[in-house]
């Protein structure tokens, strides 16, 4: 049994030293010291280089606030990219599927206003879809909204069997 364990250990680690020695068509390994610690050290940089600035924003944001001076709003980065329907999307994170587009919002010229009276225009709309009448505002009558209720309780019941079935499979 120790041998055993020991010949596949020893057969595991010669897979392995082979895919630094076999070449790939171009004429690379498949494998190699600099790919596994290239890609490592690439990160630890980025994520050095982000740490540097964070900090460097930090120190001019506490030297500005000692001279008295108010501190700067930070710019907000947003992304935005048309899907195949040609919707637009906009996100605080790239689509990594297309191509998004970057725009960079300068809070200083963000203009924020009050929200007007649009008590006007629910009335329209309610007259125009003609939901105004003997059932209430949103047209039904209670009978209606408890089988609502009870019918989507009956499929919450059903979906939950489905998935604890699909657990135990």
């Amino acid at each position: 049994m120790k041998s055993a364990s020991y010949m596949l250990i020893m057969m595991m680690l010669v897979g392995l030293a082979s895919l630094f020695i076999i070449k790939r068509p171009d004429g690379k390994p498949y494998l190699s010291i600099d790919m596994i610690f290239g890609k490592a050290q690439q990160e630890a940089n980025a994520l050095f280089d982000k740490s540097k600035r964070e900090l460097n924003d930090a120190v001019n944001s506490a030297k500005g606030m000692l001279d008295g001076e108010a501190p700067k709003a930070s710019q907000a980065t947003i992304y935005k990219w048309q899907d195949a329907k040609g919707n637009w999307h906009y996100s605080d994170r790239p689509n990594t599927r297309v191509n998004s587009q970057v725009h960079t919002l300068d809070p200083t010229k963000i203009t924020i206003m009050a929200a007007e009276n649009t008590d006007i225009l629910k009335e329209k709309a309610q007259k125009a879809d003609g939901l105004e009448g003997k059932n209430g505002i949103n047209g039904m009558n209670p009978s209606d909204v408890k089988k609502l209720v009870q019918d989507a309780q009956n499929v919450q019941k059903l979906m939950d069997q489905r998935a604890k079935q699909l657990d135990d499979t």
